[in-house]
């Protein structure tokens, strides 16, 4: 799916639910953020920062300049914050792309791993009812190689979802 798709898919499903969106009040009890990037990466950029200042000085201004650059590039990926890209409260999934969604939307997620020369881990989301939300195929997809600790990811979205289809269950025999 494209940018497009996910726009479009957001925009339907915020509609169409019969309970607004309140991300605020939800209590996010999991939160997935990227992959940090190793601290030897901010070591290396201070070397080169501190080899740009001996070019700089001694030998040419733009060279200098030019390795100040890219040293405070590397110092600057090495000490970032992480992104938030995935949070699991009881009601439901939050991703950027998507959004907040319910697990009562969800019918299942599916892991899957590309093989090849951008070889990455992807999960599906399978949505019920997915011609509701104007959607061209009945699942989203979202890569999750890039998350810290994604190993778990699996196993807590599965119970979560369990318990939500046991939840709607007894709903079901109660009334």
């Amino acid at each position: 799916m494209t940018d497009k798709n996910y726009n479009i898919f957001r925009c339907n499903y915020e509609n169409k639910i019969s309970k607004k969106l309140e991300i605020d009040k939800e209590q996010f009890y999991s939160n997935y953020y990227e992959t940090k990037q190793p601290f030897g990466l901010a070591i290396f950029g201070f070397l080169m920062l501190v080899f740009a200042l001996y070019i700089l000085l001694k030998i040419n201004t733009l060279y200098g300049i030019l390795l100040i650059i890219i040293g405070c590039f590397f110092i600057y990926g090495a000490l970032k914050k992480s992104k938030l890209v995935f949070r699991i409260s009881k009601n439901g999934i939050w991703t950027p792309e998507f959004g907040f969604i319910y697990f009562r939307h969800i019918e299942r997620f599916e892991f899957y791993r590309y093989i090849g020369k951008n070889s990455s881990e992807r999960m599906k989301i399978h949505i019920k009812n997915y011609k509701i939300y104007k959607m061209e195929i009945p699942f989203l997809e979202q890569a999750i190689s890039h998350i810290d600790n994604y190993g778990s990811l699996k196993e807590k979205l599965n119970n979560a979802l369990i318990i939500v289809n046991k939840r709607s269950e007894d709903k079901h025999y109660r009334s």
